[in-house]
């Protein structure tokens, strides 16, 4: 493929992800001021490749759920690599297992760890994900929200026991993200796993919460004065630009 065929190619994906609706061959070649044949194989292309979809009826076309998932995984790749210094300070300094997390509808999705040298530990995985309401990642995320993005994140909740530490009702989960958003961080007391401590704050860009970073204690490792010592740590990470 040459570099104009895919130029070409890249602002027909663009074009229709834009339009935010079915679009059709004609409208697009008119839009675009290309041939319909080159469109027309353009979007077979993509359409083969299951990366849009054609209306039998219409014959218009769609981004399919698979270009969505293209585009977020450059944009997870990217958190990692302006998250990972910020990690490597906190992994270095207390050797405790240090977790990067995204917001996705109601649950929070690991994006990466550092994980503790030390033989007691917990054990997730990129791409495996919690209820954000009972981790301090996602309390981190969902307190610093705008308001009504929060409340009708918290309105969605359909609140599960996973231990018996779990915040059950949204009062309380309304209070615990008050509390969160006023001192700037988030905690987790064996909410979502028995013995297990969570430490986390956002990471804001223009006051957004793109992301949040925790540092996972189990619980006989954990003292209110190393809770202060990582809060410290965390309340100055910034990802790197």
């Amino acid at each position: 493929m040459t570099v104009r065929v895919l130029r070409k190619a890249v602002a027909v994906l663009e074009t229709l992800s834009a339009a935010g609706r079915p679009v059709g061959l004609a409208e697009l070649a008119r839009q675009m001021k290309y041939p319909k044949p080159t469109i027309y194989r353009i979007l077979r292309s993509f359409q083969e490749l299951g990366y849009l979809a054609r209306d039998r009826e219409t014959g218009c076309y769609v981004p399919t759920s698979r270009l969505a998932q293209l585009g977020r995984h450059g944009h997870v790749l990217d958190l990692r690599r302006r998250a990972l210094p910020a990690m490597e300070e906190l992994h270095q300094e207390f050797d405790e297992t240090v977790n990067l997390g995204i917001l996705e509808g109601d649950q929070i999705s690991y994006a990466a760890f550092l994980e503790t040298t030390r033989p007691l530990r917990l054990m997730v995985r990129p791409g495996s994900s919690d209820p954000f309401y009972c981790t301090a990642l996602g309390r981190a995320i969902a307190a610093f929200l705008p308001d009504r993005e929060r409340e009708e994140l918290v309105s969605r909740v359909r609140f599960q026991t996973r231990t018996a530490r779990t915040v059950r009702t949204r009062a309380v989960l309304e209070r615990v993200l008050r509390d969160t958003r006023r001192r700037g961080w988030a905690i987790e007391q064996e909410e979502c796993d028995p013995g297990v401590v969570c430490i986390g704050a956002p990471l804001l860009e223009k006051g957004y919460p793109v992301a949040a970073i925790s540092v996972t204690i189990p619980r006989i490792r954990y003292s209110p004065s190393r809770e202060r010592d990582i809060v410290k740590q965390l309340l100055f990470v910034q990802l790197t630009s």
